[in-house]
């Protein structure tokens, strides 16, 4: 026996392999294949290049041939040894702000699993609004919607809902992959992944978006102004998502009286709230101070969130130490940067022209009509890239066909993030696979509820974000 599983397993090795040398194979002939349209239209050595070794990297990203981490290392030194640019071009996102405020994002994460505040929320919240199935679905989204502002990290946020859902699941007895199991974990999925879009530290794409934003107009958005230009929109974008599962609900089972007890049972095991618990939420309400304050105080919220963090480890305060800072994994840093690397480095060539000029036929029309585009494009360009990599590779051309368009270059990123929200089968989004290979969502049903999404996404566009920024006065530049 041991012998026919030792067999399989080095089958299972062998298969593997197999795979990934054709993915291999099929990356270095899409390389070929660049390489010679870039010599057929007598592009400079810098764009071809450029082209040649941006693929690359996405290629690697999007066969996860080695780990994205080391990919994000690799792009800018590739860059740099082929004389595309220098260092101070390449590695420029390092001087930003926003590897700094990923790092405090990790250690505000760290600190609310470990103090167990992000686990008491959520399971106060479905506790206090778990009458029915439905309410069970808004306790789940309003917990989401408290933790996001403090957890920058979105597949932090996936993962802290996404076990807290398992358990629920198990709690109430329902099958994995049955119409329960699978709209209470996308639930969880939605309220994260949805709310986030409405602040400025909500997730690194969007930190990504805002740079490049900031790249062309010169101008620094504070959180407060970023939270006030999404909010709106965003908050009926996630409840509306939540409506989107209650139309679901109608053949789920009804909520008996005993799950209802067990629902309590889980809050009442939490016990009373423990003295660290109480200092997490003070740095909480302490942090969206500063954060909503930063139009008067004039101090970058990453700046503020680094320091906040450090404050951490001070003895008496004793949230994290030295072993939580070893369980912090650092290696995303160089992913979120290496991709910003792109868009600097496309800027010394001509690159974006070019994306630009393939692009701009279907850019013509009235605002709504690109709007419209835009959000096609986000949804295509997710069957072939992960959305931090269509983020970094394709926000600069879309920021350019806007502005040719008199659309301002910010609203342009609020829409492309929309659409690169939109998903149809789980290999899309890390955060979306993790979900589903936790075995409790049905496929089918999941496709179905992302479709009925998609549409959503778009009216919650064109029906109240474009209103909301005519009000504002941004959509122009």
């Amino acid at each position: 026996m041991g012998k026919i599983e030792s067999e399989r397993a080095l089958k299972g090795s062998f298969y593997i392999i197999k795979g990934d040398f054709y993915k291999w194979i099929g990356t270095f002939i899409t390389m070929f294949i660049i390489w010679t349209l870039t010599q057929r239209y007598s592009l400079d050595y810098k764009t071809s290049m450029f082209f040649i070794i941006t693929v690359f990297g996405v290629l690697l990203w999007c066969f996860s041939l080695i780990p994205d981490s080391i990919t994000g290392l690799l792009l800018p030194a590739l860059y740099v040894i082929f004389k595309i640019t220098t260092p101070n071009i390449a590695f420029k996102p390092w001087t930003s702000t926003i590897p700094w405020l990923v790092l405090a994002a990790m250690l505000m994460s760290t600190m609310l699993n470990e103090t167990g505040v992000a686990r008491r929320i959520a399971i106060w919240s479905i506790a206090k609004f778990g009458k029915t199935f439905a309410t069970i679905l808004l306790g789940i989204t309003l917990a989401g919607i408290i933790i996001t502002p403090f957890i920058p990290s979105v597949i932090a946020k996936i993962v802290i809902f996404n076990i807290i859902t398992m358990g629920l699941i198990e709690t109430l007895g329902y099958k994995a992959k049955s119409l329960e199991a699978t709209l209470l974990t996308l639930a969880g999925f939605f309220a994260i992944s949805t709310f986030r879009l409405g602040f400025a530290t909500g997730d690194s794409g969007i930190i990504i978006g805002l740079n490049y934003a900031q790249q062309v107009t010169g101008q620094t958005l504070t959180w407060t102004q970023y939270l006030i230009h999404n909010l709106p929109y965003i908050f009926c974008y996630t409840f509306g998502s939540l409506g989107v599962l209650i139309l679901f609900t109608k053949n789920t089972e009804p909520l008996t009286r005993e799950k209802r007890e067990l629902l309590q049972k889980r809050y009442l095991d939490l016990g009373r709230i423990k003295d660290k618990e109480k200092k997490a939420f003070i740095m909480m309400g302490i942090a969206l101070v500063f954060m909503t304050t930063e139009s008067i105080h004039k101090v970058n919220s990453a700046w503020i969130l680094v320091v906040l963090s450090t404050l951490f480890f001070v003895p008496k305060i004793d949230l994290l130490n030295n072993d939580s800072l070893k369980k912090i994994n650092l290696l995303p840093l160089l992913f979120i940067v290496g991709a910003m690397s792109i868009g600097a480095v496309a800027s010394e060539t001509q690159a974006i022209n070019i994306i630009k000029d393939f692009l701009q036929p279907f850019f013509k029309g009235n605002t709504f009509s690109i709007i419209t585009i835009s959000y096609i494009s986000g949804i295509l360009l997710n069957f072939l890239l992960t959305p931090l990599a269509a983020m970094s590779s394709f926000t600069m051309p879309l920021i350019q066909l806007g502005i040719e368009n008199n659309i301002n270059p910010y609203v342009m990123t609020y829409i492309f993030q929309v659409s690169l929200d939109q998903y149809l089968l789980p290999y899309e989004f890390a955060g979306l696979l993790l979900v589903y290979t936790s075995g409790y969502v049905s496929l089918s049903t999941l496709v179905k509820i992302l479709m009925v999404r998609m549409f959503l996404g778009l009216a919650i566009l064109l029906g109240i974000a474009y209103p909301w920024w005519n009000i504002l006065g941004i959509i122009s530049i």
